[in-house]
């Protein structure tokens, strides 16, 4: 049984997918198995990846029909046998050491999860984020608090490890955006510490076609219904935490109509525009006195809300 298993759905990613493998390969820990898992690529990804298994013994692939990346993450759970488990996706990469610190960190704290920064690759600079110097450890409430306000943690499963076994009944829900979103409040619920090593060790490549940085579309809708659950689930185990969850919620719309403001987007998406406006005059009051979002964010809400956003960012 290998200490962790590393899952990476590919997809459409030849460009990235060799500089990915080998970053997990070449780790200074080694006790790894490596779940290459093939959702329905259309290009030379699924030869790539049965290349590394020849090469490698600790590389498993699965092919599949495209399935979406929580359909692939949660087809690599299902076959993952290490202790603990990752999930890398397949442009990014990762320090050399990043998976023997973090290990070391949870055996040393006696923690379910640890976690590190990222840096956000552009094209000439890597801008690290949720970086510090030293070590923060977590009771699963006070990392809870932390990712609702984004205290030097969010949703992303890829900056962390974790104790297989707070997957045993949480799998990544299929066919839905910000999967990481509807799960994670979940998974640090059930975990009994979480450590954060404070180094910046995983590699964010930001791409304009990516999932993240895409124009406004139907699906990115999910981040309502994503914000929605995790404020049904906070308010229900950690009342006390609801205010941050709601300014959690709030966030998410103030973000989704950030989105919408060109004109083409009005129109072309008009019941989403007047779904999202609404609920942000329903909730104004609480937005502009929330203690944590801060006063641009308020001012944001305020110049949509006047449809001068546009006209305030040209000039």
């Amino acid at each position: 049984m290998p200490t962790i298993s590393v899952i990476v759905p590919v997809y459409k990613v030849e460009k990235y997918i060799n500089k990915c493998v080998d970053s997990i390969l070449n780790q200074t820990f080694t006790d790894i198995e490596v779940i290459l898992v093939n959702d329905g690529s259309p290009d030379n990804c699924g030869r790539i990846c049965d290349e590394y298994s020849k090469l490698y013994n600790r590389v498993k692939v699965i092919h599949k029909e495209n399935g979406g990346l929580a359909d692939a993450r949660n087809a690599g759970l299902e076959i993952a046998t290490g202790m603990f488990v990752s999930f890398i996706d397949s442009d990014d990469y990762i320090d050399s050491d990043m998976y023997e610190k973090l290990l070391n960190a949870c055996l040393k704290h006696g923690a379910d999860i640890s976690m590190c920064g990222r840096y956000n690759v552009f094209e000439h600079e890597n801008v690290p984020l949720f970086s510090f110097n030293g070590t923060k450890v977590w009771s699963n409430k006070e990392a809870i608090g932390n990712l609702l306000t984004w205290n030097n943690i969010d949703s992303s499963s890829c900056d962390k490890l974790f104790n297989r076994k707070l997957f045993e009944d949480i799998r990544f829900p299929v066919g839905r955006y910000n999967e990481d979103i509807f799960v994670m409040t979940m998974i640090l619920y059930k975990a009994n510490k979480v450590v954060h090593i404070g180094e910046s060790k995983y590699y964010y490549y930001q791409r304009n076609n990516s999932i993240t940085t895409e124009e406004f579309s139907e699906r990115k809708m999910d981040l309502l219904d994503a914000s929605e659950s995790v404020l049904d689930f906070v308010s229900k185990e950690y009342p006390d935490l609801k205010p941050k969850a709601l300014s959690f919620y709030y966030k998410g719309i103030i973000y989704l109509l950030s989105l919408l403001q060109s004109e083409d987007h009005k129109n072309s998406y008009k019941a989403n525009y007047k779904k999202l406006k609404r609920l942000l005059l329903l909730n104004i009051n609480n937005v502009l006195f929330s203690q944590y979002i801060n006063k641009r964010r308020k001012l944001d809400s305020i110049l949509m809300l006047t449809n001068t956003y546009n006209l305030y960012y040209r000039k």
